[in-house]
């Protein structure tokens, strides 16, 4: 019986110690602390939008924009663009275009020479729509890794004032003006 009564008292303690929390160790509270690290500072380009690649992904360089303004018609807008170059990149060529309803100044191309990977280079140009509508600006960005040259076009779309939701097609009609149904195709065979 004396067994029994101290082999669960062990029993006992033992379940107790695997719920408790250890004894503090005093050195342990009296050893500096590491210290926190630093925030990293705010990245300006989290805020912008992202530039449309065209062609194959994988481009060595990624394009953020931001308008100081929402463009407005007869209104000079600034254009923020930012390149940020991948890893390899040892150089950076720009070159911004329009399309027709609107005019860009100040300087439409820039040369970056031995970029750093993941580093922003800002460059900022002024777009004058002349009438509403949807827009896009194309940027060329040619980039130097190694020997090698690549080219790759992005799309900067926006809005100039507002532009109606495309509205669907209202249905083709017959004589008497009711709406044509369009019927499923059904296939028939010729046995002969």
């Amino acid at each position: 019986m004396n067994r029994l009564a101290i082999s669960l008292s062990i029993a006992g303690l033992a379940l107790a110690a695997c719920g408790s929390e250890p004894e503090p160790d005093p050195a342990a509270a009296t050893a500096p602390q590491p210290a926190a690290r630093a925030a990293a500072p705010d990245d300006a380009t989290a805020r912008m939008a992202r530039a449309v690649g065209n062609g194959k992904p994988g481009a060595a360089v990624q394009i953020r924009y931001e308008f100081a303004a929402r463009p407005a018609v007869g209104t000079p807008t600034d254009l923020q663009l930012a390149f940020i170059p991948n890893a390899g990149v040892d150089s950076l060529d720009i070159v911004v275009s329009g399309m027709d309803g609107v005019t860009l100044a100040g300087s439409l191309s820039a040369n970056f020479a031995e970029v750093e990977p993941a580093k922003p280079y800002l460059h900022t140009v002024s777009v004058l729509p002349d009438r509403g509508g949807v827009f896009y600006l194309s940027v060329v960005a040619t980039t130097q890794i190694g020997n090698s040259n690549l080219s790759r076009t992005f799309s900067i779309p926006f809005v100039v004032g507002n532009v109606p939701a495309q509205q669907k097609a209202a249905p083709q009609t017959d004589a008497a003006g009711e709406p044509i149904q369009p019927a499923k195709a059904r296939e028939t065979t010729k046995s002969g």
